[in-house]
């Protein structure tokens, strides 16, 4: 039997990030668990990359010991500062959850367009289309509690799909 990999994948933002984690045995890849945060436009920035950092942390935590293969970023791709500025403080809050485990992204971040037409044949997919293909592509019956958990799923199919590891 070979070693099951294990993927770790972010879809990060600061009003509802999301993160997957993705096995591929034999093959078959399988949602081991996804989740999300959604903060409030009400507290300070500050606030809202506290909660996500402690949310990062913990979900690290909980799945670290049997170890990470490849751990991925979605890439965000904002025009101006306004945009830009809580996306980057949500990135640096994973980024420091990450560090505190001493563990580091393995890629590149990747577009939502990139991974979507990988997973679903479509780089402008709907994001119900892309719950659709993970949901194939995993046998998952359940439902995504936000659109932020089935694209960090997208993300870490997209590795599976160019490591050769599913088809």
């Amino acid at each position: 039997m070979i070693k099951p990999v294990r993927i770790l994948a972010f879809d990060i933002s600061l009003g509802q990030p999301g993160v997957a984690l993705i096995e591929v045995r034999n093959g078959q890849a399988t949602i081991i668990e996804k989740s999300n945060i959604k903060t409030t436009t009400k507290d300070s920035i500050a606030v809202r990359t506290s909660i996500v950092y402690a949310w990062a942390v913990y979900f690290i935590e909980k799945h670290r010991k049997k170890g990470f293969d490849f751990i991925m970023r979605e890439l965000f791709q904002g025009r101006t500062w306004k945009q830009n500025a809580p996306v980057f403080s949500a990135w640096a809050a994973v980024d420091q959850a990450l560090g505190v485990f001493d563990l580091g992204y393995s890629d590149e971040p990747v577009t939502p367009g990139k991974h979507f037409k990988t997973v679903t044949g479509n780089g402008k997919a709907s994001k119900q289309e892309v719950a659709e293909a993970v949901r194939k592509l995993t046998g998952y019956g359940g439902d995504f509690d936000s659109d932020d958990e089935s694209d960090a799923c997208s993300l870490a199919l997209h590795k599976a799909i160019i490591e050769g590891l599913i088809g």
